[in-house]
């Protein structure tokens, strides 16, 4: 469990008695983080360190938040939507005290590590929960994008199919073929709703999994991650997005061969019925 640490320089001394009373009774459970040293990337420390940590403890002194660079922590932990909690040095005032109203406050660091652990361990409870609802929903978008795949192949399959009966049907005439063309550029139409939708999946499953790798940092696991970097760069794979919008296009570059075969015996029908010259 980490923790970031925010107090003035000048309770350093009886801050860092606070710090040992707690690494005491957690019994070095507690992994402490802070950024004492002031220069003009602090602001980007502060922030990499509180994201890294479960919880941002500010120690609580005479004059706490008439700091500057301790108010910029304290809007930035509540930024960061981090579990705050205030810690009583011996010289606290009320002052202090009231500006951490909302937030838990402790004087007893007994009290405070059995807090820290209980917030600890359900927060971790409820963030496993959310990542295998998160994965199971990745999965549920992976089925219905296949069955989007097989829905619109069964329809433009059926638009080519009825296009082709309709002409057999009425001998190829120039009336059946203006009628086959209208239904195969139906079905051309067709695929390009196809390949969108298949796209708009895609990108939900992006946004999803980059929340799931947001919570597997947060469990401090990346087993995606991992698995995402083995078969990119190791196995070479391509994603399953990729290669359904590649088959999408073939069947499109198909439909326009029949099109144009189509329209090229429109072409031929409309010209038998030119009259002819006897010269």
């Amino acid at each position: 469990m980490k923790i970031f640490v925010c107090n003035r320089s000048q309770d350093e001394s009886i801050a860092k008695q606070a710090i040992n009373e707690l690494l005491t009774k957690s019994e070095n459970f507690l992994a402490i983080q802070q950024e004492i040293e002031q220069s003009e990337t602090w602001q980007k420390k502060v922030e990499q360190k509180m994201q890294e940590s479960d919880f941002v403890v500010f120690l609580l002194g005479a004059d706490t938040f008439e700091s500057e660079q301790i108010i910029w922590e304290y809007a930035k932990a509540k930024n960061l939507n981090k579990q705050i909690i205030g810690y009583k040095l011996c010289s606290a005032s009320e002052q202090s005290i009231l500006f951490c109203q909302g937030f838990q406050v402790f004087e007893n660091p007994e009290h405070c590590i059995k807090f820290l652990t209980k917030t600890y361990d359900d927060d971790r409870k409820l963030k496993l929960d959310q990542y295998k609802i998160m994965v199971s929903s990745t999965e549920k978008v992976t089925e219905n994008r296949m069955k989007v795949n097989n829905l619109f192949f069964t329809i433009t399959s059926s638009i080519l199919s009825v296009g082709f009966v309709l002409g057999k049907t009425f001998g190829f005439s120039i009336k059946a073929m203006l009628g086959m063309l209208t239904l195969t550029i139906l079905s051309l139409i067709v695929s390009y709703f196809w390949e969108k939708l298949i796209l708009s999946y895609a990108l939900l499953n992006r946004g999803k999994f980059k929340v799931i790798d947001k919570i597997e940092k947060q469990l401090r696991t990346n087993m995606f991650e991992d698995e995402w970097k083995i078969l990119t760069e190791e196995i070479k794979y391509e994603p399953n997005s990729k290669t359904e919008t590649k088959i999408i296009e073939y069947f499109r570059i198909f439909i326009c061969i029949i099109g144009f075969i189509e329209l090229m015996y429109i072409g031929y029908l409309f010209y038998q019925t030119l009259p002819k010259c006897n010269c």
